[in-house]
């Protein structure tokens, strides 16, 4: 069982922290996990309600692994308590609505005894809606136990919030984030955890500041079309389209976009797609992009702040409306002819690859093929894009070591695919896991992790070796994430966002090593271990991929047009 505030170090009593990426010695730190919690069945909760929590707080409130700080301890068992009087009112409400025969109710309150899995909580979609008033003409019944259930919901939200920000001051950055998304799944309107994910109430739902901006200057969203002015919706969804101040019909208006010059400019909340392939198509992908960047967000939040401006963002008693970023550019071209045109100058390369993030001018360049699905190509550049962009200044990232996580991450990306409940990564059946574990097994290819390393940008990519390198490193990237149910998780992530940031001169960024504690050594045999055991085979994700194919649901027509 892992554990919230758990804290793994690794062979020594002494491990190195980072502030900033920067390298000192200092007292343990390590990983912060997961809290499990037990299931128990509808019968034993009613007949045996109060020995039912119990025997939760016999599971969940086990002392933290040693060794441990003792304040780690300490906010587990604050953690615990909260949890725990939160089971104990909810299982007293579950037996007072059997005793008055509502058993409705009881189907709708038993699944939240349930254990919660925080880490999938960050995978999870919020819902976008406000959670409506409860009604004055419901039974009495009815709104009293409904009452009672939010109020017990909203308690333990506060309480959880108010615990995230005394974890992030005892510089537990990792676990007070999986807090904040424990605090939105008791109360999905909890103000302070929504701004910190970067939304604002507009109305009765919850949405960003961008779309907010576009409602409130009478624009609405169109799956189809994008952002549009309401009073341009109805011609659009009758074949018009609105260019240089008139309107044309959709094949008009599609002839004269092709030239580049006139191409059309899609705007989302974080991207600025232009493309001369068509509207429907940027819209597509601008779509893609978006709920791929908005997962990224909630998955990896270190990436966006660092220690000092999460606790400001923390600690504001305001709901502050953040500021609007400039947004992620990308160029999507009609065919690749145009793309390598357009970008040979940049790269006398480009010809061999199906997608680039340059960047000396941050866009991202991707084209049609209708011979293959660059999904993976997308997720794998917005990916560089995203790291790169975090700051403005133009910086080399991991020119003289460490590049090997630069390409290993984005390639580990590149296997995310949303789902209808939630995304998929890291699945061992993606190509790029398979290839690790088939060099490594077949091909005897393995670099020691202190050599693999230390290798600079120009070594990594010596021609040579370079396809085994990507395989090692995407393999090295799941290993990481994985092993030990992610022990080494927030380790990685800590490592890699160090790299991204701007580093003062005469610092440097310690390897994994350092971020776990743990000596390359044993990394290395760790890693030998778990690739040799990686269940991987591509043939049974493409045909799993093949079945949701077939099974998936016909296209509708358009719906009318709706905030998103």
């Amino acid at each position: 069982m892992r554990y919230l505030f758990e804290y793994q170090i690794g062979e020594s009593s002494s491990v190195s922290i980072f502030h900033g990426g920067y390298l000192k010695t200092g007292s343990p730190i390590g990983n912060a996990d997961l809290i499990a919690k037990p299931t128990m069945s509808k019968q034993a909760l009613l007949v045996f309600a109060c020995l039912a929590v119990a025997a939760w707080l016999s599971c969940a409130s086990i002392v933290v692994a040693q060794p441990a700080s003792l304040s780690a301890e300490r906010y587990q068992t604050q953690h615990d308590g909260y949890v725990a009087a939160f089971q104990e009112s909810l299982a007293k409400l579950i037996v007072n609505c059997q005793a008055r025969n509502l058993p409705n109710a009881v189907d709708e309150l038993l699944p939240w005894q349930a254990a919660v899995d925080v880490a999938a909580l960050s995978d999870r979609k919020l819902p976008s809606k406000v959670q409506p008033e409860i009604q004055l003409s419901l039974p009495q019944d009815e709104r009293l136990w409904r009452t009672e259930f939010r109020a017990i919901r909203q308690e333990l939200a506060k309480n959880l919030y108010l615990l995230s920000r005394r974890v992030l001051n005892a510089g537990s950055t990792h676990a007070a984030w999986r807090l904040i998304h424990e605090v939105l799944w008791y109360d999905s309107d909890y103000g302070r955890a929504r701004t910190l994910l970067g939304y604002e109430r507009y109305g009765d739902e919850w949405v960003t500041p961008f779309a907010a901006k576009k409602m409130r200057d009478r624009f609405v969203w169109h799956d189809r079309f994008g952002w549009l002015p309401a009073a341009h919706v109805e011609r659009y969804e009758n074949g018009e389209r609105f260019f240089r101040n008139r309107w044309y019909t959709a094949q008009k208006e599609s002839q004269l976009r092709r030239e580049w010059a006139h191409a059309w400019e899609i705007e989302t909340d974080n991207y600025l797609l232009k493309t001369n392939v068509g509207l429907e198509q940027g819209v597509a992908l601008a779509k893609k992009l978006e709920v791929f960047h908005e997962w990224f967000q909630r998955a990896y939040p270190a990436f966006f702040n660092t220690p000092e401006q999460l606790k400001v963002l923390f600690g504001s008693t305001t709901r502050r409306r953040r500021a609007l970023r400039a947004p992620f550019v990308v160029h999507y071209y009609h065919s690749k002819d145009e793309y390598v045109r357009r970008l040979i100058a940049k790269n006398p390369q480009i010809a061999i690859s199906n997608g680039i993030y340059t960047p000396d001018d941050r866009i991202s360049h991707f084209f049609v093929d209708p011979n293959s699905d660059i999904e993976s190509t997308i997720y794998h550049e917005a990916t560089h894009q995203i790291l790169y962009e975090l700051d403005s200044k133009p910086r080399r990232i991991a020119d003289n070591e460490h590049f090997w996580i630069v390409e290993g991450f984005a390639c580990y990306i590149e296997s995310f695919r949303p789902l209808s409940n939630g995304v998929s990564i890291g699945n061992p059946d993606y190509v790029r896991f398979y290839f690790a574990k088939e060099v490594f097994t077949k091909d005897d290819f393995f670099v020691p992790l202190d050599r693999f390393a230390s290798l600079s940008k120009n070594a990594y990519q010596d021609p040579a070796q370079i396809s085994q390198r990507y395989s090692q490193a995407s393999g090295l990237v799941h290993f990481y994430m994985h092993y030990d149910n992610g022990r080494y998780r927030d380790a990685m992530i800590d490592h890699f966002a160090a790299l991204y940031r701007p580093i003062t001169p005469g610092f440097r960024v310690g390897g994994m090593d350092h971020f776990t504690g743990v000596s390359y050594a044993t990394l290395s045999q760790q890693y030998r271990e778990y690739i040799s055991a990686l269940d991987s085979n591509p043939n049974r994700l493409a045909a799993a991929i093949q079945a949701a194919a077939v099974q998936a649901v016909p296209p509708q027509p358009a719906a009318p047009a709706q905030k998103p």
